[in-house]
């Protein structure tokens, strides 16, 4: 009796000591760096490591803490330069994060990376000065990508915001320059979003099932110049498996896009300054797309039924269009080469076709 209470008692601890298999690892160099690591449960894992390369006293007031708890959860914190601050906390199986920040001085960064699920990815990169990056994950399997550069030291940074609830989400958001803003919202399942910001001041938006239910679709906006603004609306009435695209190349560009239903596309593509774009769906497989090539053109497009398809293309400036179908399989298509050219189509019921073409100076 004795020795099956001594085997048991063994074997009670040898699996205590292989349940938990933590494992950290911190390297700070430099004056004032401060690391905090808390893991519970099955082979976490947590590397820190905070050195000021570039500065001769080394990582100075760098804080990077680690909170853990659950299953083979892993964290990767990298922080060079100064004062920056990252911390990250999982809850959950499998779950995965890594944050990198500096380059140069590399002076006053921010991430922060929260996951509450099963099998979450985070990753975080920043490089030079003053640029923020959050992530909040709950659910299961999905992933988020962040990476922001000033491309200089003292520099004004930029902000990343990614927020996923549910399952499979992907967000993707990349940011160069100064003072750009990047944020999406996701919920339900298995959404797509990608966001690429070149220049400064720029913002992109996107929205996916937020408030609704739904899933399964895919939003990306690519934006070169400065002072753009791109939002794409996927997050009422049902919105599933639809898809929509952001192009803009140029200054003070606006582009809007808001999908309700199901199988909508929509693309608009901004070349020029001071544009402006407003698409609208709402039902089953309705099309719209917008090519702007010049300055101060602006086009609105609204869809309520199905299989609707719209088309608008300016090409000069300062010119107006508006489509507004209403109904189901209406066709509609706006051609405007010039200066102040002005078109207003609406079509009301079923199989309506219309052309517009407007030549001039």
């Amino acid at each position: 009796m004795k020795k099956v209470f001594l085997f048991a008692l063994l074997f009670s601890a040898t699996s205590i000591m292989f349940g938990q298999s933590n494992t950290s690892t911190v390297l700070s160099t430099g004056v004032g760096n401060s690391a905090t690591v808390g893991q519970t449960g099955l082979s976490n894992d947590s590397d820190i490591i905070q050195d000021g390369q570039m500065n001769p006293l080394g990582g100075v007031s760098n804080i990077a803490i680690v909170n853990q708890t659950g299953i083979m959860n892993d964290a990767t914190i990298r922080s060079y330069g100064d004062r920056n601050f990252a911390e990250i906390s999982q809850v959950g199986v499998l779950n995965s994060a890594s944050q990198t920040q500096g380059v140069g001085w590399a002076e006053d960064n921010f991430a922060y990376a929260e996951q509450d699920g099963l099998q979450n990815t985070s990753t975080q990169s920043q490089y030079y000065d003053n640029n923020t990056a959050e992530v909040y994950q709950d659910g299961m399997y999905n992933t988020a990508t962040q990476y922001q550069s000033t491309g200089t030291n003292a520099a004004m940074g930029s902000y990343a915001l990614a927020m996923q609830m549910g399952e499979g989400h992907v967000s993707d958001q990349r940011q160069i320059g100064q003072e750009n803003e990047a944020y999406v919202y996701q919920a339900e399942l298995y959404n797509y979003a990608s966001q690429l910001q070149t220049g400064d001041r720029n913002v992109a938006v996107i929205y996916q099932n937020d408030i609704s239910l739904g899933g399964f679709n895919v939003a990306t906006q690519n934006q070169l110049g400065n002072d753009n603004y791109a939002e794409i609306d996927q997050g009422l009435y049902d919105a599933a498996f639809n898809v929509a695209h952001q192009d803009q190349m140029g200054d003070d560009n606006y582009a809007y896009a808001v999908q309700e239903g199901v199988l909508n596309y929509s693309i608009q593509e901004q070349f020029g300054d001071r544009n402006s774009s407003s698409t609208s769906q709402s039902g089953f497989f309705n099309w719209a797309g917008s090519l702007q090539i010049g300055d101060d053109n602006v086009a609105f497009t609204d869809q309520i039924g199905d299989g609707n398809v719209a088309g608008t293309l300016q090409l000069g400036f300062s010119n107006f269009a508006e489509t507004m179908q209403l109904g189901d399989g209406n066709v509609s298509g706006t051609g405007q080469f010039g200066i102040g050219h002005s078109s207003s189509v609406m079509q009301v019921g079923n199989g309506n076709m219309a052309t517009v073409i407007q030549v001039g100076p």
